[in-house]
C-alpha cells in the first residue's frame, strides 16, 4: 500500500473532512496503488475515489469500465468496491453506472454523509465540476481537500521511497549517457535520445522532461534540446528527469567537457555550489524549509553578491513538485520519510547556465542523498 492510512486518517480529521472524492490521477495512484499507462496522459478521464474519516467505511471506486479488470488486478481496494462506468452511453450498458455524479451522491447518502464535510481536489478541478458537486450535493458542505492530501503526501512511506530511489537510480544512468554523448561532441539531440533511450532500457517508464543546452544556450533555463553540436569547452547544462511506476526522478548538472573554465564561469560555478551544498548540509528533522533556504542563500551570496534564487528545492514523488517547498519564509518543519529535490543554479548569458540538483531522503538523523553517481566539479574530462 503506498499510502499512509494513519496519517491520511489524522489529516482528515484535522481539516474536519468526513469524505474525500479524489478525481486527480496522482492521487488516484496514491490511494489505490493504480497507476495505468494514460491515467496522467488523459487528463479529464477520472477515477472517483471516496475515501471515507470513519474506518468502518471501505473506500469506494468508481472507474471507466475499460479500467476495472486491470485495477482490480493491482489495487488493495476490494473488488465488490470498485464499480465501472460508462463514459459514454451507448444504450447498451447493463451492469454499468451511466450517472457517475448520482451514483457518488448516493453511496455518500447509504453512510449517513449526505450533511457532512466533502473534500475535492479544488486546486486541481475546474469550476465547472466543482460547481457539479455542489449541485449533486446541495446540502454538504464542499470544502478543498487539497491541503489535507498533500499534507498526507509529503511524508513518504517506504514503498513510496523504493520506487523513487528507482527512479532516481534510472534517471541517473541517463544522465550519465548524456555526459558520454556531449563529451564525444554529439549533438544536443543526440545527447538527449541516447540519455532518454537508457531511461527506458533500465525500466523507466517514460521521460519526464529534458532539459539540455550547450554554450550560450545553456544559459536558458528549461531549453529543449536541438540538432546543435556540443563542441568541448562549452558549458553544458541539463536538467532531466525520468519518471518510474508513476514516481519522479529529478537530476541537474553542469560540465564543461576536456577544457578549462574562464574565471567568470568558474565563480558563476562556485557560488552555485557553494547554495546547494550549504542546503543539503543543513536539511535534517526539526528545521524549517525556509531555514535550508536561508542557509543556501548565505552560502551562495559569500561567493557571488548578486545571487539570486527563488527556491532551493522541492519535494518529490508522484508530481515533480510538491511540498515541502524551500522558499523563504515556509515554516514547514522537515520530517523524516520527506523526500526532497536540493537545487542551486545561475544562468547568466554568454557565460552559461549552471545548475546542482540532487534527491534526498530525511533521516531520523539527518539526511541520505540518493543520488551517488554524478560528480560536482565544472570541468570534467572524459576521454
Amino acid at each position: 500500500m503506498l499510502h499512509n492510512r494513519r496519517l491520511l486518517l489524522q489529516n482528515m480529521e484535522k481539516a474536519g473532512l468526513d469524505v474525500i472524492i479524489s478525481c486527480k490521477a496522482e492521487n488516484t495512484i496514491y490511494f489505490t496503488d493504480f497507476h495505468s499507462v494514460g491515467s496522467r496522459t488523459i487528463k479529464n478521464r477520472y477515477t472517483y475515489v471516496l475515501y471515507f474519516r470513519e474506518s468502518k467505511f471501505d473506500p469506494m471506486v468508481l472507474i471507466p469500465f475499460m479500467d476495472r479488470r486491470h485495477f482490480c488486478d493491482i489495487t488493495w481496494i476490494p473488488e465488490e468496491n470498485v464499480l465501472p462506468f460508462s463514459e459514454f452511453a451507448t444504450g447498451n450498458d447493463s451492469g454499468l453506472v451511466v450517472d457517475k455524479y448520482g451514483e457518488l451522491f448516493r453511496q455518500v447518502c447509504e453512510r449517513g454523509l449526505e450533511k457532512g464535510t466533502i473534500g475535492i481536489e479544488m486546486d486541481f478541478l475546474p469550476s465547472h465540476v466543482v460547481e457539479k458537486f455542489r449541485f449533486v450535493f446541495p446540502n454538504a458542505n464542499i470544502v478543498d481537500a487539497s491541503p489535507a492530501i498533500y499534507k498526507t503526501r509529503m511524508i513518504k512511506t517506504p514503498e513510496e521511497i523504493e520506487k523513487l530511489r528507482k527512479a532516481c537510480l534510472i534517471t541517473e544512468k541517463g544522465c550519465l549517457k548524456i555526459m558520454e554523448m556531449a563529451a564525444r561532441e554529439r549533438t544536443e539531440l543526440e545527447a538527449a535520445c541516447a540519455g532518454r533511450a537508457v531511461c527506458m532500457e533500465e525500466g523507466g517508464e517514460t521521460i519526464g522532461f529534458t532539459a539540455l543546452g550547450a554554450g550560450d544556450r545553456s544559459s536558458m533555463v528549461h531549453n529543449n534540446p536541438r540538432n546543435e553540436k556540443i563542441l568541448n569547452g562549452q558549458v553544458v547544462h541539463f536538467d532531466f528527469g525520468s519518471l518510474y511506476d508513476g514516481y519522479w526522478g529529478d537530476l541537474a548538472r553542469s560540465y564543461i567537457f576536456n577544457r578549462s573554465p574562464r574565471p567568470d564561469q568558474q565563480k558563476v560555478y562556485d557560488a552555485v555550489l557553494a547554495a546547494q551544498t550549504a542546503s543539503l548540509e543543513a536539511v535534517k528533522p526539526g528545521v524549517t524549509a525556509g531555514d535550508v533556504y536561508d542557509a543556501g542563500m548565505k552560502a551562495g551570496l559569500s561567493v557571488d553578491p548578486s545571487f539570486r534564487r527563488e527556491h532551493i528545492g522541492h519535494g518529490v514523488g508522484l508530481e515533480i513538485h510538491e511540498g515541502p517547498f524551500i522558499i523563504k519564509g515556509n515554516n514547514t518543519v522537515i520530517e523524516p520519510g520527506m523526500v526532497i529535490c536540493i537545487e542551486a543554479a545561475k544562468h547568466v548569458p554568454a557565460i552559461g547556465g549552471f545548475q546542482v540538483e540532487d534527491t534526498l531522503i530525511v533521516t531520523e538523523n539527518g539526511h541520505e542523498v540518493i543520488d551517488t553517481l554524478m560528480p560536482k566539479t565544472l570541468r570534467l574530462d572524459i576521454s
